[in-house]
């Protein structure tokens, strides 16, 4: 694994903006290699060192938007309903100005405000309606 240095100022404006967001944020550079995490990501034990398509399993990553996000140079969003954390995630990758090798992500979860039409239904069994046959 590749050693990536990131300056103390990047390093410290990062903790000042996102400490206190109440999310996991993690500062990834592009070959996906997690540099820093905020508060929460840390108390929730997200790992810093190790590559985010590391963490679970390789279909999470399938909707990433961080080489668009690079390539563009500007924040992707996509906001959808992930079966593997049950939530509807507000999920962004945002570029560092003036860096073409870092990003930010995060994916607050809005379940609680979602539209109905973006949380699958459930049966009775308590499974997603998409995975039977019951409709």
């Amino acid at each position: 694994m590749a050693t990536h240095q990131i300056s103390d100022e990047i390093r410290k404006n990062f903790h000042l903006f996102t400490d206190n967001f109440p999310f996991p944020v993690m500062l990834i550079h592009k070959d996906r290699t997690i540099l820093e995490v905020n508060k929460t990501a840390e108390d929730q034990g997200y790992p810093t060192g190790v590559r985010c398509v590391e963490m679970g399993k390789k279909e999470y990553h399938k909707v990433c938007l961080a080489n668009q996000a690079l390539t563009d140079q500007s924040a992707k969003r996509l906001v959808a309903y992930f079966d593997f954390r049950g939530a509807v995630l507000d999920t962004y990758w945002i570029p560092l100005a003036g860096s073409d090798d870092l990003y930010l992500h995060f994916s607050p979860d809005i379940t609680e405000w979602a539209k109905e039409s973006l949380i699958p239904a459930k049966c009775e069994s308590g499974i997603d309606c998409s995975a039977c046959n019951c409709g």
